[in-house]
């Protein structure tokens, strides 16, 4: 059904990025007023620390939200694929992940994260392989 896919095919491009003491409430700020569900934690120096989901917002929300940092909250394994990942296994890493997002770094650089891909995505494609 999705098989002719990859990632490439249907993956955000560009990414939203905080930094490690950005605060909470910056960060939830950045994901409503770009109607975005994750954003990437970096250094100072661009390198990659962990990702921020809303289901991470909510679990901390309750907290007191000016004095937690985006590095307080943040998940530290970033799982990726690269663009030309067929959508299936995408699928297959979000379920055995137990996620909804995958970062999608360059074909030339694993380091330099291009774009990001949802589970919405998929359900999107899935969706409209299911109308022909």
């Amino acid at each position: 059904m999705i098989s002719k896919y990859v990632v490439r095919d249907v993956m955000s491009r560009g990414i939203y990025e905080v930094s490690l003491d950005t605060p909470l409430r910056d960060v939830i700020k950045t994901m409503a007023e770009n109607n975005i569900s994750s954003v990437v934690v970096t250094d100072r120096n661009g390198t990659y620390w962990g990702i921020i989901t809303s289901l991470d917002v909510l679990k901390h929300y309750t907290k007191d939200v000016d004095k937690l940092k985006a590095e307080d909250i943040m998940v530290s394994n970033i799982i990726t694929v690269d663009p030309l990942t067929p959508l299936e296994r995408a699928a297959a890493i979000m379920v055995e992940n137990r996620i909804h997002h995958l970062y999608v770094v360059s074909e030339l650089r694993e380091d330099k994260i291009v774009g990001v891909i949802s589970s919405k995505d998929i359900i999107k494609v899935l969706n409209e392989a299911l109308k022909r």
